[in-house]
């Protein structure tokens, strides 16, 4: 079954960071809402378990054994590409609503730096 939701945000509210050569509306240059709007993934806390694919994967199989896994309290993903730890293409977790507010509260308190990356991690 596959459900369709209207989200309230693809950026989240009070983002302290953004491209300066970005602004809300423009289609190029950033992939921010795009990316950042399946956050709301770990909020859908009516499920055991949720899967995000991003639009370029096909499913083959049966895909309980994953769901089940994550229903556990694992999170799933897949390793990132060009050295990126996490791959945020495909991710399976049981949702819990303060994971949500907790990438909330990250966005508005912390900044991006191409060197350091997020919050100088």
């Amino acid at each position: 079954r596959v459900k369709v939701l209207e989200v309230p945000w693809a950026l989240p509210p009070g983002l302290r960071w953004h491209p300066k050569d970005w602004w809300h509306g423009k289609r190029d240059g950033w992939c921010g809402p795009m990316d950042l709007v399946r956050l709301h993934v770990l909020g859908m806390k009516e499920y055991d378990a949720v899967v995000f694919y991003d639009q370029d994967v096909e499913l083959q199989g049966d895909i309980s054994a994953m769901l089940q896994c994550a229903a556990s309290g694992r999170f799933l993903s897949a390793s990132g590409s060009s050295g990126a730890a996490l791959n945020v293409g495909f991710f399976a977790v049981r949702p819990d609503s303060r994971l949500l507010d907790a990438a909330e509260l990250f966005a508005s308190k912390v900044t991006f730096n191409d060197e350091t990356g997020w919050s100088e991690a």
